[in-house]
């Protein structure tokens, strides 16, 4: 079974197992949900029903303390229909008579022997009168006889768990349909992983193809599979350079070493001649030198990447820079008959790191006199731009790089063979070039075409 099945049935098990517990904790928030849904229905249902059945009560006293006892119990009996419908019985309790209820109209089913004093509201909380007591009562009082209206509380439960029925079965269409989504979501969520999984199985087996990209532009979730993809391949993009960087530090190495062992050896062979030892010595000094230099270069340009040179950021004067550079590169210029030209304003000041952006022209502007020949020029330009950068350029009239070249070139120790297998160099002055423009949160561009010189454009 590949590792990339096994990632897939991993990733799928983790599916199951998100989706469960966010069912779980759905269900658990639905239940806490309508708790507080019932709740507030039946509180919302005890205002009402108390609201009705004190306004009854308010009704009934002016009767009975207006007109008579009588009077009272000859409404309640001609409309029995309004205490019906809100679940309500009327008593009549004769003060003289013993005290015990008798009923007079409404809902004909309540028992005879309630104790209408203890379900009474007063002093009670909403939840003791209309939740764990089966009844709410109201005194209407009279002279000779005391009316009550008591109220069937688990007649009007139907209403209000009707209501949160509805409620309930409302939120489960909700939990279901929330269900499938985060199931997708999931899926989605998940997938950049079975394409990492998959991408490191290709790398691992050697099968990753870095000409594969997506069919469209990445949008939403599939941004990160897309991202992941781009990683890997900037990863097999790594390892590839690595090794044609080692192959390539073990080829220029090999060289002076080689050099040094045959002096050596011609020296011991011939250890009486002095002239030929120390002319071997000296062989040996030099090729020992050139393997420094470039071993010191890498280990120099390892640092720019991994960001352990420490960086100034001060004010600093571009056109001082360049002049400087300019001197350096003066002679160098005169020698090979080479016109070094400068067009630099006064006054561009930017903050920077002085010494690598004077490492960064050393290694542009020496390129450039490099590959041009005889009778050419090299110009230093520097000039502000609207956004407010400013952009550096150095072009030369030399042998210019073909277009299939240009992004390889900024590789270490990549050199083109067609235009400079004649020239000396490790294949490392560009790519230091690019990382310390990074490190100084700026871009470096090369435009050239075969036969008409380069344009390199630095922007801070």
């Amino acid at each position: 079974m590949s590792s990339s099945h096994n990632i897939e049935r991993a990733l799928s098990k983790a599916q199951n197992t998100l989706l469960l517990r966010f069912m779980f904790l759905m269900l658990l928030c639905l239940l806490l949900v309508e708790l507080a849904i019932g709740a507030l229905f039946f509180f919302d249902l005890y205002r009402a029903e108390k609201k009705i059945l004190t306004s009854m009560a308010s009704e009934y006293q002016r009767i009975l303390t207006y007109d008579s006892a009588e009077q009272l119990t000859h409404v309640l009996k001609a409309n029995p229909h309004r205490l019906i419908d809100n679940n309500i019985a009327a008593y009549a309790v004769d003060k003289h008579g013993g005290g015990k209820p008798k009923y007079v109209a409404g809902d004909w089913y309540l028992p005879l022997n309630i104790d209408l004093e203890a379900h009474t509201t007063a002093g009670k909380s909403w939840i003791n009168s209309f939740i764990l007591s089966p009844y709410i009562s109201i005194k209407i009082k009279g002279d000779v006889q005391d009316f009550w209206l008591v109220l069937d509380n688990e007649q009007r439960y139907f209403i209000a768990t009707q209501k949160w029925l509805m409620t309930f079965y409302a939120l489960v269409v909700i939990v279901i349909i929330t269900a499938l989504f985060t199931r997708r979501i999931i899926r989605s969520a998940m997938t950049p992983l079975v394409t990492l999984g998959d991408l490191l199985d290709k790398v691992k087996r050697g099968k990753l193809d870095l000409t594969e990209t997506p069919a469209e532009s990445p949008e939403g979730l599939s941004v990160i599979s897309s991202s992941v993809q781009e990683a890997i391949t900037r990863l097999q993009h790594t390892t590839t350079t690595l090794n044609t960087t080692v192959d390539a530090i073990a080829h220029d190495v090999r060289t002076p070493l080689s050099r040094i062992t045959l002096s050596s050896q011609a020296a011991l062979l011939d250890g009486s001649n002095p002239k030929m030892m120390q002319d071997a010595l000296s062989d040996c000094a030099e090729y020992a030198t050139q393997a420094s230099n470039m071993l010191t270069a890498l280990m120099k340009l390892n640092d720019e990447l991994m960001g352990k040179r420490t960086q100034q950021n001060v004010n600093t004067d571009v056109g001082q820079v360049i002049e400087t550079v300019r001197s350096w590169y003066e002679d160098i210029a005169d020698d090979k008959n080479i016109r070094l030209a400068v067009h630099c304003p006064k006054g561009i000041v930017i903050q920077s790191d002085p010494d690598k952006l004077t490492q960064i022209l050393v290694n542009l502007v020496d390129n450039a006199i490099k590959y041009t020949p005889e009778e050419g020029s090299v110009s230093i330009e520097a000039s502000t731009q609207n956004s407010g950068r400013v952009a550096i350029n150095v072009t030369d009239t030399g042998v210019g790089i073909e277009r299939q070249f240009q992004d390889l070139i900024f590789e270490r120790l990549y050199r083109v063979d067609s235009s400079r297998s004649n020239i000396e160099g490790y294949g490392l002055g560009l790519s230091l070039a690019l990382a310390m423009v990074e490190n100084l949160e700026g871009t470096l561009e090369v435009k050239s075409a075969l036969g008409s010189g380069s344009t390199f454009i630095v922007s801070l």
